[in-house]
């Protein structure tokens, strides 16, 4: 189904107006009917129904009753090359990550002009209410400004991992981890080369455990997948 976001507060019967860039979407590119029912999220995580008017303007028809998602799950993803940054953005989105904080460690390659990270931001986001669009999703992701990996500290929640390739503790694997079922998670993820050990030993200092993804070494955006998965399989299982 169709889906859209406004950043109001809207009531069923109520004629609202998209924003230009959803309206040539919805109208233009999607050649949307009156017939045709759409999704409309709001950004207090309302979710109604309704339909399209004439361009710009679609009506209320109801609210819907959604459940909303109460797992908060935060993955702080050391910066990488482009096109797999934004791969993984897109897919941790699909899966049900609620924040997304990018940082730097040693090992990070790719050098982001200051003066190009804001247009960097836009396009980040855009790719983020794009999949949030495909996949139905309720919320938004909240994606924060890039930090140092000193700062991760300010992230942590109910249950603090950071997925170290060199963890051999079978009692240490993701799955371990997961058991218990938090009510709230961050788990850090780094760039191509990994984490060095002075690294992983700042991040256990500051009460990050160590978990194992399994016996193979991941792609940075391929760990992002497992463990968001991994996590949801546990959501199922418990729920």
């Amino acid at each position: 189904m169709k889906q859209v976001y406004v950043d109001q507060n809207i009531q069923s019967g109520q004629e609202i107006a998209l924003d230009m860039k959803q309206a040539h979407h919805v109208f233009d590119v999607l050649r949307t009917t009156s017939k045709e029912r759409i999704r409309i999220i709001t950004s207090a995580q309302k979710a109604y129904m309704g339909h399209v008017l004439k361009k710009p303007f679609i009506y209320i028809d109801k609210e819907l009753d959604v459940q909303e998602d109460t797992k908060k799950i935060t993955l702080c993803f050391a910066l990488i090359k482009q096109e797999k940054f934004e791969w993984m953005l897109q897919k941790s989105c699909e899966l049900g990550v609620t924040d997304i904080v990018p940082f730097i460690s040693k090992n990070t390659v790719v050098k982001l002009d200051e003066k190009k990270v804001e247009k960097k931001y836009v396009r980040w986001n855009e790719i983020l209410l794009s999949a949030t669009k495909q996949c139905n999703r309720n919320n938004l992701v909240k994606l924060h400004p890039i930090m140092n990996l000193n700062k991760l500290s300010e992230f942590k929640t109910d249950c603090n991992l950071v997925a170290y390739e060199k963890e051999e503790d079978p009692s240490k694997h993701l799955a371990q981890c997961l058991k218990e079922n938090p009510s709230s998670i961050t788990v850090c993820i780094g760039p191509e080369g990994g984490f060095e050990k002075s690294e992983i030993d700042l991040l256990n200092q500051a009460g990050f455990e160590n978990c194992s993804l399994g016996k193979n070494i991941l792609r940075a955006e391929t760990a992002a997948c497992y463990v968001l998965s991994a996590i949801e399989y546990q959501n199922h299982v418990e729920g």
